[in-house]
């Protein structure tokens, strides 16, 4: 009896040896975590221009297409904000007319000066050579200084006849110039005035918030009536996209995982089916380092606690569009990873 219970017990010993080398070799090679959750794009939606909610559009986890619309903000504030800023436009627009005019009128004027500029030199230029000769006549006796002294005056009125036009001129010059620049500023007005009208049409079209892409909508935090202002979010959307697995490991675990390495995901919504994936990221720090208050051992307080480091896992094939909507972000997954692949 007492050698059948020692064979027994040898017997039992041994299956549980073979027991645990089976389970060695098996876990050798992988790497296995439960902490892991299915993760996807989550887009936030706000506002753009302050005002009050007048209506919506939708209700929460309601899916949507690009273009839906989902609140509309009270807009007669912008309205009349684009009223005066097309009306500011057209005086822009007429003060640049007003202005054209005055430059062609100016032109003109200066034209006409440098014109008449140019007959009263020639005048000038009769008079001198007038006034030239009979001075030597004077001076032969061959005429009276009476004469001498008339083409004298009239010289001197011609000159300063020329020297008015000259002023004048300049003046007329001055006058283009500075209308000119006043063109320019009519200009300027103009494209600011266009400019004022681009940004009310703008914020009138923000009023109302479309969806940005076909997907799912999140939680409503909104009402009829309310104050919103420019960021504040009304909700989130989820849209069609792709869907990833973030998988945290142990600290002690990471030694062999790399990126390229297969894996196969266990989703606990979806049970009996095993999805190909593949790593593509792993996090340079520990996930504590990504929270909102990171941990401090330098307090004083040290409790040692084994880290885990976020890794991304994508999915091998592209998911059935039914498949992909049973996966909900968040959605617990296990994940074992091939570490024998290098």
């Amino acid at each position: 009896m007492k050698n059948k219970i020692i064979t027994i017990v040898s017997v039992l010993f041994i299956l549980a040896g073979i027991v645990a080398i089976v389970m060695l070799f098996a876990d050798n090679g992988t790497e296995k975590t439960d902490d892991a959750q299915i993760e996807q794009y989550i887009s936030p939606i706000n506002v753009k221009v302050p005002g009050y909610i007048r209506e919506i559009r939708f209700t929460e986890h309601q899916n949507v297409h690009k273009g839906d619309t989902l609140i509309i903000i009270d807009d007669r504030e912008y309205v009349i904000a684009l009223h005066q800023a097309e009306a500011a436009l057209i005086d822009a627009r007429s003060g640049r007319k007003v202005v054209g005019n005055t430059v062609n009128t100016a032109s003109t004027s200066a034209s006409v000066f440098e014109s008449t500029i140019q007959e009263a030199e020639l005048r000038v230029e009769k008079l001198q050579r007038d006034y030239d000769r009979y001075s030597r006549l004077l001076d032969r006796k061959a005429t009276t200084p009476v004469v001498v002294e008339q083409y004298r005056t009239e010289l001197d009125m011609a000159k300063a006849r020329v020297n008015g036009l000259r002023r004048q001129r300049e003046a007329a010059n001055s006058t283009v110039n500075e209308i000119t620049q006043r063109r320019e500023n009519a200009e300027a007005a103009i494209m600011r005035a266009e400019a004022a009208v681009d940004m009310a049409r703008l914020n009138l079209s923000y009023t109302v918030i479309t969806a940005p892409a076909d997907g799912f909508l999140g939680r409503r935090s909104i009402e009829v009536g309310q104050l919103v202002n420019p960021g504040q979010t009304i909700t989130t959307l989820m849209p069609d996209g792709p869907k990833w697995i973030v998988a945290n490991f142990k600290e002690t675990q990471m030694a062999d995982i790399r990126i390229g390495q297969t894996a196969e995901i266990r989703i606990d919504a979806i049970p009996g089916q095993v999805f190909g994936g593949t790593v593509s990221a792993i996090s340079s720090a520990t996930g504590s380092k990504y929270s909102m208050i990171p941990t401090d051992n330098s307090a004083g307080n040290f409790v040692k606690i084994q880290q885990r480091v976020p890794v991304r896992i994508d999915f091998s094939d592209s998911l059935p569009a039914a498949l992909s909507r049973r996966m909900a972000a968040g959605m617990m997954c296990e994940v074992e990873i091939d570490t024998k692949e290098n």
